[in-house]
């Protein structure tokens, strides 16, 4: 498990360590992301409205971190925990969400498009009206999840754990399904 002690580098930084000025054992690069942000997020767990995009935050504990409306375009939070988490509105198209613990964290409405969710933890998420087109949940566990009026369309859903989750008004058109999983019939 990694620290919040973390160091967070610009790009300058980062070519000290290539260079050898730096010498550290755990640390996450920084290229894109605003390093402060980033700063913010880890020390205060609060990054409302935050531009986080294409940062790389592995590993991290930020359970119940508030992430409203913040811009997590291409970042990297795999194998980070953000249980209960408040993603809300956020803008996370193409972020790697990979074996991320998001249990009852809260993703109404949030952009997802195209995001990595590959083994992820959602069990009791609220995933309500999120855009998840081409999104791969292979191996998510989404038991208990509210998938209500999330558009689902031409996402990667095999293998996935959907006991007791709700897909009413769920667009699937073009979805990858579990093997055997069929939807209910009214």
């Amino acid at each position: 498990m990694i620290p919040r002690s973390v160091l967070t580098f610009t790009a300058t930084a980062t070519e000290a360590l290539k260079q050898g000025a730096l010498g550290l054992g755990i640390c996450s690069v920084v290229l894109a992301a605003d390093p402060t942000q980033v700063d913010q997020l880890i020390n205060t767990n609060d990054c409302q409205g935050c531009d986080l995009s294409k940062a790389s935050i592995y590993g991290m504990v930020l359970e119940g971190a508030n992430l409203t409306r913040a811009n997590l375009s291409e970042a990297a939070f795999q194998g980070s925990k953000l249980n209960f988490a408040n993603l809300t509105t956020a803008i996370g198209d193409r972020a790697n969400f990979a074996l991320v613990q998001l249990q009852d964290a809260n993703l109404q409405g949030a952009n997802l498009q195209e995001a990595n969710f590959y083994g992820a933890d959602l069990r009791g998420a609220d995933l309500s009206k999120a855009n998840l087109q081409k999104a791969v949940l292979e191996g998510a566990d989404l038991r208990g999840a509210n998938l209500n009026g999330a558009n689902l369309q031409n996402a990667n859903l095999v293998r996935v754990k959907l006991a007791g989750a709700t897909l009413e008004g769920t667009t699937l058109t073009g979805a990858r399904m579990p093997a055997g999983w069929e939807p209910k019939k009214n």
